[in-house]
């Protein structure tokens, strides 16, 4: 036995191994179609598709922005009449501060003091209302306006009718919205249906 033939025998043979298949694609792409019309339709379909997504995408975007400016709105309505409680419970105080300045002073160094006083306080209250958007409803010489005026009794006058000829406690607005009505008197004709009519059309 030549050596070449030991060697030969010496050695394993072993079958060749075939190659292992390969893994199959998670998703095969479709195959485009061959007819011009029909790829025709094909990419038309697909354009209505990611059109059809695209508006989704902005309606969505759009929903969250109005959304957005939504709970900016209330919150900022939040933070402007947050006050209006307390607002209520400041206006007394300054009703009587300002009734205060009509008692008339008669010569009493101390009365004339406690005057200047007194005012001077009003003045820094009117400041620090003014701040915080607080605005008087002081109706002299205007028309009657339900909306924002109480009458409390008529006066009988040659000129127009349904003008607030005095005010007897000022209103007050908050950031434009009403916290008190004034309460006016509020002008008739000399005829006494009409003034009826004025009384009745205040009290609303």
């Amino acid at each position: 036995m030549t050596d070449s033939s030991r060697k030969n025998e010496g050695e394993e043979h072993f079958p060749d191994q075939e190659p292992e298949p390969q893994e199959a694609e998670s998703s095969a792409s479709e195959p485009l179609p061959d007819d011009p019309e029909t790829l025709k339709g094909r990419i038309q379909e697909l354009e209505a598709t990611v059109t059809d997504y695209w508006n989704q995408v902005l309606r969505e975007r759009a929903e969250g922005e109005n959304a957005r400016r939504r709970a900016e709105k209330d919150a900022e309505q939040s933070r402007k009449f947050a006050l209006e409680g307390f607002l209520k419970e400041l206006i007394p105080v300054k009703d009587s501060l300002e009734m205060a300045l009509q008692v008339e002073v008669e010569g009493a160094d101390s009365a004339q003091k406690l005057h200047k006083g007194v005012s001077m306080t009003l003045d820094m209250l009117n400041e620090v209302l003014a701040k915080h958007g607080v605005e008087e409803v002081h109706p002299v010489e205007e028309p009657f306006d339900p909306n924002y005026h109480q009458a409390m009794t008529t006066v009988e006058t040659e000129g127009d009718p349904n003008q607030v000829v005095s005010v007897m406690q000022k209103g007050y607005l908050l950031n434009g919205r009403l916290v008190r009505p004034a309460m006016v008197e509020v002008s008739v004709r000399p005829d006494s249906s009409q003034k009826d009519d004025a009384g009745e059309g205040g009290s609303e």
